[in-house]
């Protein structure tokens, strides 16, 4: 049964998810239309790395930091929830700045380890600027940066401004990367993204069906995960807290994102899998958790093929 196979984390579980990823993410290449051209062939490679690399990534920093027991929902939820969202499969700039970010995320959850904080500060800070290089409104996890900061080394003083050393680190060296190939500086103003609250996108029908599951999966395992969040020991509470506001952050840039196509809620993936994990690892009736198995991994078929 697929739900006891998904409670192992094997060498397979990984392979199976990722050749489910990676036919999710073919149909929609497939659906958008496939160019036989050497230039978009590499592109789409390259983009099927940066979708499947963040699974592994993601599962990686779940069990390292003790957010999920060990097994594979997690990485199956993120599947789950990305390939719900079929235009952010074939955009090249969301799939690239999820990576960064996700490595951001990496290295502020490393902190509570406290051995060298400061590195692992710079290291993520720089991240989430090259982060918004891709995608400037994530420029945003920024504040996770800075929340990490207050959780685990707050007292320091110089910790709190070594985010905008990183941030203007990666902003002298795109000017140094313009001057050179361009022959022109990097433009703030072409650097910064307009702001919008127009949702008339969402109410097409194909991508009103992708905001809708996601929004439901999104008050759903919410509320699950604070449920089970005050059980949780005194020393895993600040991360959680961290992945909650991971979320809100996320939720925060699809409000405020311009040009509203559901790939920007691309972001809100990462972090709903790993509280939707904790809806798994309750108690269930096993042919309940069954039949839950299998309606995530139909439904984006569904979205896709119809």
């Amino acid at each position: 049964m697929l739900s006891s196979f998904f409670t192992k984390s094997k060498p397979i579980n990984y392979i199976v998810v990722a050749l489910y990823m990676g036919i999710l993410f073919g149909i929609a290449h497939f659906k958008k239309g496939f160019v036989l051209e050497s230039g978009y062939i590499l592109l789409v490679m390259l983009s099927i790395f940066l979708y499947v690399l963040p699974m592994l990534a993601l599962n990686f920093v779940a069990l390292k930091n003790n957010l999920t027991n060990k097994g594979t929902f997690t990485i199956l939820l993120y599947a789950f929830l990305t390939s719900v969202l079929p235009n952010s499969l074939i955009s090249f700039p969301v799939l690239l700045s999820n990576v960064f970010v996700l490595f951001a995320l990496h290295n502020i959850l490393h902190m509570r380890n406290e051995k060298h904080i400061k590195a692992k500060i710079l290291n993520a800070a720089i991240c989430i600027g090259l982060a918004s290089l891709a995608y400037f409104w994530s420029i945003g996890f920024i504040l996770l940066v800075f929340l990490g900061i207050l959780y685990f080394d707050a007292k320091n003083y110089r910790n709190w401004f070594i985010p905008f050393i990183g941030i203007g680190t990666v902003y002298v060296f795109a000017n140094c990367f313009t001057l050179f190939f361009y022959d022109s500086f990097f433009r703030f103003t072409a650097y910064v993204d307009p702001i919008s609250f127009s949702f008339q996108g969402y109410l097409i029908k194909e991508q009103f069906f992708s905001v809708g599951i996601l929004s439901i999966c999104t008050v759903f395992f919410f509320s699950v995960y604070l449920v089970k969040f005050g059980r949780k020991t005194a020393n895993t509470k600040p991360i959680l807290r961290i992945v909650i506001a991971y979320l809100i952050v996320a939720i925060g840039i699809a409000i405020i994102a311009p040009g509203k196509n559901t790939s920007e809620l691309f972001f809100m993936a990462t972090p709903l899998a790993l509280i939707g994990t904790t809806y798994f690892e309750m108690s269930h009736h096993r042919l309940a958790k069954e039949i839950n198995v299998w309606v995530f991994i139909l439904i984006p078929f569904i979205i896709l093929l119809f």
